[in-house]
């Protein structure tokens, strides 16, 4: 027996970007109600989400024009990632713990989270292709 997609946890790629971009809006959301946000630029991951989310839903809701909204998704994805990457210069110089604290893990989580997004996106582009 033949899957027909590829799927994590019963969920295809299509899916995933809907509930990843959610998690990216709603764990800012969660900083700002903590007042933890001290800067512009923590909004990044909530922008970056809500374009997932938006194109994670076109890619639902206009299956054949669902190759093109999840190429952007992994375009949007790697911002997602190169973004989070910059926490590691505050783990190199040692500042982590230091006053933006949940900034710099907010910024270590979208780099981990938004690698393995592009891992699911990829191996959803791969199978599609067999």
């Amino acid at each position: 027996m033949s899957k027909k997609e590829f799927t994590v946890f019963g969920l295809n790629a299509n899916k995933i970007s809907v509930l990843y971009g959610a998690l990216l809006i709603i764990f800012v959301f969660i900083l700002l109600l903590s007042n933890e946000i001290k800067f512009v630029t923590s909004y990044t991951p909530a922008v970056l989400g809500v374009l997932i989310f938006i194109f994670g839903l076109f890619s639902l809701l206009v299956p054949e024009r669902q190759k093109l909204f999840m190429h952007i998704n992994v375009v949007i994805g790697s911002f997602v990632f190169l973004y989070g990457l910059s926490a590691f210069v505050s783990l190199f110089y040692g500042t982590i713990t230091g006053v933006n604290f949940w900034n710099d893990f907010l910024r270590l989580s979208m780099s981990v989270t938004g690698a393995i997004y592009i891992l699911i996106c990829i191996k959803s582009f791969i199978f599609a292709r067999k």
